[in-house]
């Protein structure tokens, strides 16, 4: 599919100072957010520019909304971060990252969606064969504009979102599938953080709980 660049005018949206909403939409959305809503890409060479953004958790992709059109943002190697409402996302390993602490060695979330058949109470009953392409689970509308699309999802489907948690040292991303590869990341310091897992019962499936987790290894 071929991406089109983001051509907007230039704006500054202000962060809050936490990072306290956090997660993805409800389970009828691959969108993280709700709704298309104005954020800021903030590039490399210091340019700001502002859009009505969401990110797509199936593809992977940030995408914009141009006049009611849906299209990819491009040129991710010159983006430094995007802000919207107050949450800050950064180009990833593949696709986009959300930083969730401000800590020295910070946490991320990559969110990964699949669409799955839901049943009459909208919970799991299994895994769609095909997300895309009106098959089965959900379906690609666009038009003729190259890059243009949106993502609906069938009847009796619904959204999975795999949180995807990575420990950023340095300049590099460490995966973190579980708690015991978290706490091996700080050396020297496993007894106490296992003790603190146990203490405050920490899962890892919940976001806030590893921010908690994070903020308290970093002391």
């Amino acid at each position: 599919m071929k991406k089109i660049t983001l051509l907007t005018g230039a704006a500054l949206l202000c962060l809050s100072g936490a990072f306290a909403q956090v997660g993805v939409n409800p389970a009828t959305s691959p969108f993280i957010f709700t709704d298309f809503t104005t954020g800021t890409v903030f590039q490399k060479n210091g340019a700001t520019l502002d859009a009505v953004l969401n990110y797509n958790t199936i593809t992977q992709e940030m995408m914009f909304d141009q006049n009611g059109s849906k299209l990819v943002l491009d040129q991710s190697g010159n983006i430094d971060s995007i802000a919207i409402q107050g949450r800050l996302l950064v180009p990833g390993k593949v696709g986009f990252y959300e930083k969730l602490t401000k800590t020295p060695v910070a946490l991320y979330a990559q969110y990964k969606g699949k669409i799955v058949k839901g049943d009459a109470l909208g919970g799991r009953i299994g895994t769609s064969n095909s997300t895309l392409n009106g098959t089965l689970g959900g379906s690609k509308s666009s038009s003729d504009k190259p890059g243009n699309y949106d993502i609906k999802l069938a009847d009796g489907y619904i959204m999975d979102t795999q949180n995807i948690y990575w420990l950023k040292k340095g300049n590099d991303y460490v995966p973190v599938p579980n708690l015991k590869a978290f706490a091996k990341q700080f050396p020297g310091k496993e007894a106490p953080i296992d003790a603190f897992i146990k203490e405050n019962n920490i899962a890892f499936g919940k976001v806030q709980d590893m921010i908690k987790l994070t903020e308290f290894s970093n002391k």
